[in-house]
């Protein structure tokens, strides 16, 4: 598992709210589930540790867009989605390489042009 420290005070900040806050909603938004977590297991963790400290899960966009209830069929769906997000993530993670070796048969190369070439030199 990655370390986020920039991540990690988002649920931190919502727990605190919800501390000193109460009987308000604190309502944790990301704008798609696969951003919360690289695999499925680290999304449930996630999702059900949010759960458990009273901030609810809110996603813009994908397959589970808006509020997510841990509750009844909201539990095996999210597990579903983020098996598939995972899946996904891995088919991404290896046809990239074969991607990218494609391209450069083609004479394509990606990225930023050089900043330095050799007319200009090295900056000052």
């Amino acid at each position: 598992m990655r370390v986020r420290p920039k991540f990690e005070q988002a649920p931190a900040a919502a727990r605190k709210i919800k501390v000193h806050a109460p009987h308000c909603r604190v309502i944790f938004t990301v704008y798609e589930m696969k951003r919360l977590g690289r695999d499925a297991a680290e999304l449930t963790a996630l999702a059900d540790h949010l759960a458990a400290h009273g901030p609810v899960l809110e996603m813009l966009a994908g397959p589970l867009a808006w509020i997510y209830d841990p509750t009844g069929h909201g539990r095996p769906l999210f597990a579903f989605f983020a098996a598939m997000a995972e899946t996904e993530r891995e088919n991404i993670r290896e046809s990239t390489p074969a991607g990218l070796d494609a391209a450069a048969r083609k004479g394509k190369h990606g990225g930023r042009p050089p900043v330095i070439t050799d007319d200009t030199g090295p900056a000052r």
